[in-house]
């Protein structure tokens, strides 16, 4: 039997991080790139939702082998990689375990994201699952990470 405790006097805003990736960092995504830090002793993330908006600049990434370039450590998504391969901007929105993405002037649609990771002292990283990098690309992305740090106990 669960006992719902309100607990007053605690925050329920989220912070927003914004990270910009430029083409040049977007360009080595097979080395993970950081963005969150590991929240510290005792503490861990909430994670509301992220959202990666990508600008195209007239030129689309092009990957060698990687299928999806993913997001790891609070949990694992794996984002397709139509969405840095498409010639027109677009936004990808994770949020529990759905994510839905758009790309300007087609639609939208969302599919289920693999999350088998527990927020636990851990950072947020981008990269690519095997390790490539993208050949060729000019766009940027835009990254809003909606979040809280919790701390065990308090």
């Amino acid at each position: 039997m669960s006992t719902l405790v309100q607990i007053s006097g605690t925050s329920s805003e989220f912070i927003e991080q914004l990270i910009e990736l430029s083409s040049v960092e977007i360009l080595t995504l097979g080395t993970p790139f950081e963005l969150l830090p590991a929240p510290g002793a005792a503490q861990y993330y909430v994670i509301d939702r992220i959202q990666i908006e990508y600008k195209f600049n007239g030129t689309a990434y092009v990957f060698p082998s990687s299928p999806t370039f993913y997001l790891d450590g609070c949990f694992d998504s794996y984002v397709d990689k139509t969405l840095l391969t498409s010639a027109t901007d677009s936004v990808c929105v994770i949020s529990g375990n759905l994510r839905n993405t758009l790309i300007v002037g087609s639609g939208s649609g969302s599919v289920q994201v693999k999350t088998n990771k527990d927020v636990l002292n851990a950072n947020l990283v981008m990269g690519t699952p095997n390790g490539d990098n993208p050949t060729t690309g000019d766009g940027s992305l835009r990254i809003k990470i909606y979040y809280k740090i919790e701390t065990f106990g308090a």
